[in-house]
C-alpha cells in the first residue's frame, strides 16, 4: 500500500513541463496508467555490466573572472618555547686507535709498522705512524743485495670553529740499497778486482727525504656556497753521492655552485698549481772508483698548472668540461724557452639499464714532473749525477664501459689511445763499465691500450678478479730510440681474496708480465741507444694468510715469488727466490 500511495502522489509530478532542462522546445508528453494493480516479485537476472548515466542536455560552458588579493592574518597566538631534549645516546665502543705489526722472514728481512692516533676529539686529531722493511739477503754470484725502508711521520688535524680545518704533517724517510747488477766474473774482468777488495759502500746507494705539508680547507659541504682548499708541500731529498733536489708545490682548490636555467645545477672548479725544483748535481762522485763529474752543478725548473672545469648533470647524461694549462720553464725545446702547453679535460658518462650500464668518454691530458725523487722510486739503480729534467706530457682519449651483469658479477672494459712527449724511461750509462748504472731517457710515442676486468664478489666473503691489457707503441721519428725501452707488450693478472667468519683471511695475486726489451748505448758507428738483452716473461705469485685470534691479536703469513722465479725488473739485477715472512699484529685497547 506504501508503494501505491507513492506511485500517486508523484504521478503528478512526473507529467509537469521540465523546464529545469528545458532549453529552447516545450515538452508536452503525458503518461497514462491502466490495469489493476499485483504485487509480484519477478525473477531477474544478475546485470553484469556498471550501470552508464547519458545525459542528453549539452554541456554548457561557463566563463569565470576572478582576482586573488592574498592577505596575511597574523595571530595573536605565541607558543612557549621547548626545552632542548636531551637524547641518551649508545654506549660508545671501545676503540682501538693503535697497532704494532711485528715480522721476520728468509734473506734477514724484519718487518716493524707502528701506528698510534688520538681518541674521539670533535676537533682534533694527532698521530704518529712508524714503518721499517729491509733485507739483507746475498745472490749467488752477485754477491750482497741489501736494501731498506723506513718512514717516520707525525700529522694532526684542527677544526676552527667548525669551520675551516687546518691540517700538518711532518715526515722523514731513508731508503737505502745496492748496485748489485754484477757478478764475481763481471768485476774481474772488467775492474780487475775481487769482490774482498770492496766494500759495500763503494755501490751503496740511499737517499734521506725530510717533508712537510700544511693545508687549510672550509668545512662548507654546500656545494651552492663558496668552498676552498689549499696545500703546501716542501720537501728536501739529499743522497749518499751528494745529490740533493729542493722541492716546493702550492697547490689550492675553489669550487661554487650554480643553475641552469632553474632546472640544472652544475659546480665550478678552478684548480692552481705550483711546482718548483732545484736540483745540485754531485761532484767526485767515486761510484767503484769512477769519479761521474769532477764540477757541482745546478739545476731549477718550474711548472706552472691552471685547471678550470665544470661538473654539471643534464638529461641524464654527467659532464665535466674544462681545460688544462700547462708552463713549463725549461721545456729544451729548439729555441730553448719556456713552453705553453693546453690539454682538454672533458669526460662523459651516461647509465643505463637502470644504472646497470655505465658509459664513459674522456679526452684528458696534463703536464707531470719528472723530478729526481720520482726518477728514483721507478728505478733505485740510477746515476748519482742523474737530476729531474724535462716534464712528460701526455695526451689521452679514454672510453669506457661499466656493466653490472648481477649482484656478484661485474666486468669492465678500456679502450684508449695516449700521446706521450718526454716519457720516461732508462739504458744503461757506458760511463759506468759494470753496466749496472742506468741513466733517464726521454722519448715520444703514441700508445694503444686495450684492457678488460672481471670481478666476481659473494656477500664480502669471497672476492675474485681477473684482468689484463695489451699495450701497443708507435715511436715518433724523431725520437732516440726506435722502440719502448723496458715497456711490456702486455700484462695480466688474477687477485682472490676470501674471509671466513672474520677470522681466517687469505689473498692470492697472480701477475704476468710480458717481455719486456733492455737498452744501452751504442757509440759506434754512430751514437745511438740500441736495444741489448730481452727480459724474459715475469709470473709473479704472491699469498697471505691471516689469522685473528681476536679483536687485539692476529698473525699472518706472507709469500712472495712463490713460483721461485730469478726474474729481471731491470737488466742485470735478479730476483731472490721464494719470500717468506711470518708475524703478528697486536692493538692495546682503550677505554
Amino acid at each position: 500500500m506504501k508503494r501505491i500511495i507513492f506511485a500517486i502522489a508523484i504521478l503528478p509530478l512526473c507529467i509537469l513541463p521540465l523546464h529545469a532542462q528545458q532549453e529552447e522546445s516545450d515538452y508536452n508528453e503525458s503518461v497514462v496508467v491502466k490495469g489493476t494493480y499485483r504485487p509480484v516479485i519477478e525473477t531477474s537476472e544478475k546485470l553484469m555490466f556498471p550501470p552508464r548515466i547519458t545525459d542528453t542536455i549539452g554541456r554548457i560552458e561557463h566563463i569565470f573572472n576572478y582576482s586573488i588579493s592574498p592577505t596575511r592574518l597574523r595571530a595573536n597566538y605565541e607558543p612557549t618555547r621547548i626545552r632542548a631534549a636531551r637524547i641518551k645516546g649508545e654506549p660508545t665502543t671501545r676503540l682501538y686507535n693503535n697497532y704494532l705489526r711485528l715480522g721476520f722472514g728468509n734473506y734477514w728481512t724484519p718487518l716493524a709498522d707502528l701506528y698510534w692516533s688520538s681518541t674521539r676529539d670533535r676537533l682534533k686529531t694527532y698521530g704518529v705512524r712508524l714503518n721499517h722493511l729491509s733485507s739483507w739477503g746475498t745472490l749467488p754470484q752477485y754477491g750482497p743485495n741489501h736494501f731498506g725502508n723506513t718512514t717516520l711521520t707525525l700529522f694532526g688535524k684542527y677544526i676552527v670553529k667548525e669551520k675551516i680545518q687546518l691540517s700538518a704533517d711532518v715526515g722523514y724517510e731513508h731508503d737505502h740499497n745496492l748496485y748489485y747488477g754484477f757478478t764475481d766474473s763481471t768485476l774481474q774482468a772488467t775492474l780487475n778486482q775481487t769482490r774482498d777488495n770492496i766494500s759495500l759502500g763503494d755501490y751503496r746507494a740511499s737517499y734521506n727525504v725530510a717533508q712537510m705539508n700544511i693545508g687549510i680547507r672550509n668545512m662548507q659541504l654546500d656545494p651552492n656556497k663558496l668552498g676552498y682548499e689549499a696545500d703546501i708541500h716542501i720537501a728536501d731529498l739529499w743522497g749518499y753521492w751528494g745529490q740533493n733536489e729542493f722541492n716546493t708545490n702550492i697547490n689550492g682548490d675553489i669550487h661554487y655552485g650554480f643553475n641552469i636555467k632553474n632546472q640544472y645545477k652544475g659546480i665550478a672548479y678552478l684548480h692552481l698549481e705550483w711546482d718548483h725544483y732545484n736540483n745540485l748535481i754531485p761532484g767526485n762522485a767515486n761510484l767503484l772508483g769512477i769519479l761521474t763529474t769532477t764540477v757541482a752543478d745546478t739545476f731549477s725548473n718550474n711548472l706552472v698548472k691552471v685547471n678550470p672545469y665544470v661538473d654539471f648533470i643534464f638529461r641524464g647524461l654527467q659532464f665535466r668540461t674544462g681545460i688544462n694549462l700547462g708552463w713549463d720553464q725549461n721545456a729544451h725545446n729548439m729555441i730553448n724557452i719556456p713552453e705553453l702547453w693546453l690539454f682538454p679535460d672533458v669526460t662523459v658518462s651516461k647509465k643505463l639499464m637502470k644504472d646497470r650500464l655505465v658509459l664513459s668518454l674522456a679526452a684528458v691530458g696534463g703536464l707531470e714532473a719528472n723530478s729526481l725523487n720520482a726518477l728514483r722510486r721507478i728505478n733505485p739503480y740510477i746515476a748519482p749525477d742523474v737530476y729531474g729534467e724535462l716534464a712528460t706530457s701526455h695526451y689521452d682519449f679514454i672510453g669506457h664501459a661499466r656493466w653490472t651483469i648481477s649482484k656478484k658479477l661485474e666486468t669492465n672494459v678500456e679502450v684508449g689511445y695516449s700521446l706521450l712527449r718526454n716519457d720516461v724511461s732508462f739504458f744503461t750509462d757506458p760511463f759506468y763499465s759494470l753496466n749496472n748504472v742506468f741513466s733517464p731517457i726521454y722519448f715520444d710515442h703514441n700508445r694503444l691500450t686495450a684492457g678488460a676486468d672481471f670481478a666476481f664478489v659473494n656477500d664480502e666473503m669471497i672476492t675474485l678478479r681477473i684482468g689484463g691489457h695489451y699495450y701497443h707503441y708507435s715511436i715518433q721519428d724523431d725520437s732516440p730510440v726506435t722502440f719502448a725501452p723496458y715497456r711490456p707488450n702486455w700484462d695480466a693478472f688474477l687477485r682472490a681474496d676470501v674471509n671466513y667468519l672474520d677470522r681466517w683471511l687469505f689473498h692470492l695475486e697472480t701477475q704476468l708480465l710480458g717481455s719486456m726489451q733492455g737498452a744501452a748505448f751504442n757509440p759506434t758507428p754512430t751514437p745511438t741507444i740500441e736495444a741489448s738483452s730481452t727480459l724474459p716473461l715475469r709470473y709473479g705469485i704472491a699469498a697471505e694468510v691471516e689469522y685473528r685470534h681476536n679483536r687485539a691479536l692476529s698473525f699472518f703469513l706472507r709469500m712472495d715469488n712463490l713460483a721461485f722465479q730469478r726474474y729481471m725488473l731491470w737488466e742485470n739485477y735478479p730476483s731472490q727466490r721464494g719470500l717468506f715472512l711470518i708475524g703478528l699484529t697486536y692493538t692495546i685497547p682503550h677505554k
